[in-house]
């Protein structure tokens, strides 16, 4: 579109969607990383609702090594996917009824389907700026948090190769943690492990925080 089209894009409106929540939540953007595929968004509501959950993040580097069970959790391939879960009719009779990608969006949210995907695999490969893993996602699924073995977000998902499905990629959570702490966020203390024994402090975020939800 830039080379046909002369002007600056500009980013009109951002909402978040979530299971079980039958309204979106406008998003409000905040910082950017300047080299990874990251951003952060605060809902921008004075009341968030209390059935949407925390997700952990993860603070222990030697959590995340080659060879270690990952889950994504996420929305790849958007309303298209959720849309496939539904019987032929169905899906033709909702898209004819609701055109724009807001109204379908709605619908699908007060109708209690946005449902993620889950999908279980392998940290394949490891470096500094990204992990790769197997676990199996699509276009559309940037945004999505990349669970360790522990149940804690390691990182977000941010590109998948098509020719390879042994090779997608999620920027380590610690880069997400870092653009956090310059908006003043600090990461609670958590409860006591064990009874007298005070448990490691664990960072935690928000889902909207860390990704984007159904594109």
């Amino acid at each position: 579109m830039s080379s046909s089209v002369r002007g600056q894009p500009r980013l009109k409106k951002l909402n978040a969607y979530f299971p079980d929540h039958a309204q979106p939540i406008p998003l409000k953007f905040k910082v950017a990383g300047q080299r990874d595929d990251l951003a952060i968004c605060t809902l921008d509501t004075k009341d968030v609702p209390t059935e949407i959950p925390l997700l952990p993040l993860e603070s222990d580097p030697n959590a995340v090594a080659v060879g270690k069970t990952v889950v994504m959790m996420g929305y790849p391939s958007g309303p298209d996917r959720l849309l496939a879960l539904l019987d032929d009719a169905e899906s033709r009779g909702i898209q004819q009824r609701y055109g724009s990608l807001d109204a379908l969006l709605g619908y699908l949210a007060e109708t209690r389907r946005i449902q993620p995907l889950t999908t279980q695999g392998n940290i394949t490969d490891l470096d500094v700026r990204r992990i790769a893993y197997d676990a199996r996602t699509a276009e559309g699924g940037s945004g999505a948090p990349l669970f360790g073995p522990s149940g804690r977000v390691i990182g977000v998902n941010f590109a998948v190769f098509t020719e390879n499905q042994a090779s997608n990629f999620a920027v380590p959570i610690q880069y997400g943690t870092l653009l956090l702490e310059r908006l003043g966020w600090k990461p609670p203390a958590s409860k006591e492990t064990k009874e007298g024994e005070p448990g490691a402090s664990q960072p935690s975020a928000h889902p909207a925080t860390s990704g984007t939800g159904p594109k």
